[in-house]
């Protein structure tokens, strides 16, 4: 009896959109993309916006390439589960945004993914912003405020606020709620067109709650992080949240379906 009653206070309100989520990269494209929908389908995931990342922390265009076509391939296996988006190095700006052309060309893309290659204050990341906001696709850009030292490159979320105010016309996500901590939501309060993904470490009392109360109901966004945390996981802190209903809603499902392309959700 107590663990249908925990099962039901944990089941979301709605379907769930996943905003940020890779590979498992099992042994064949068929495993692993099983793999993501069974484990999606407990938590009730629904769509899942996926970018694979290959050739480590500073990959060439061609690795970019591989890592997209691997996306593709997943994506053929559930076209209504999984959402791709396109990878690029920033270090290529000019191959970057062939790449986006190329990958647009190819399939019904929902997004454009930015790792650890060029910190987001970069201008080289000006061609591809530019290019994203042209094609009305949103930048997912990962950010992170590490008490042990960033990476070289990794962006930290006033990277993000700089990336941001130098491109009002697209819409970026900066991953990493938990990750960019209180600091970053400063960082990027007063820029409308920078959203957040609840992804980044383990749940965390009190830091939906307070990323409501800086960014308001509209641009937080819930992802998972795939397979880095589990999708229930994440989750926990939306649901474990001390906020309306509505509200759960909108960051599990309807924040990400309106910044998402309509080609991808009509």
């Amino acid at each position: 009896m107590i663990l249908d009653e925990l099962r039901q206070q944990l089941k979301p309100p709605c379907p769930v959109l996943d905003i940020h989520a890779h590979p498992c990269h099992a042994p064949t494209v068929e495993e692993d993309a099983q793999a993501l929908i069974t484990a999606a389908k407990r938590s009730g995931v629904e769509k899942i916006c996926l970018s694979t990342l290959l050739g480590g922390y500073e990959p060439s265009m061609d690795e970019c390439r591989k890592s997209n076509n691997y996306t593709f391939a997943i994506k053929e296996m559930a076209h209504s589960v999984f959402v791709p988006f396109c990878y690029v190095n920033p270090a290529f700006p000019g191959e970057s945004v062939n790449e986006i052309e190329r990958c647009m060309k190819k399939t019904k893309l929902g997004g454009i993914k930015l790792w650890v290659a060029r910190r987001a204050k970069d201008k080289s990341l000006d061609p591809i912003l530019e290019i994203a906001a042209e094609l009305r696709l949103p930048i997912l850009q990962h950010a992170w405020n590490k008490t042990t030292g960033n990476l070289p490159q990794e962006s930290f979320p006033w990277d993000v606020a700089d990336l941001a105010k130098r491109h009002p016309k697209a819409k970026i996500i900066m991953a990493h709620l938990n990750g960019a901590g209180l600091r970053g939501l400063e960082a990027m309060a007063e820029y409308t067109n920078i959203y957040v993904d609840t992804s980044g470490g383990d749940p965390e009392s009190g830091m939906v709650e307070i990323a409501l109360e800086k960014l308001g109901p509209k641009r937080i966004l819930y992802g998972s992080d795939v397979p880095g945390r589990h999708f229930g996981v994440q989750m926990g802190k939306v649901l474990g949240a001390n906020i309306p209903e509505d509200i759960k809603r909108n960051i599990l499902w309807d924040n990400g379906a309106q910044i998402l392309p309509d080609w991808v959700m009509p």
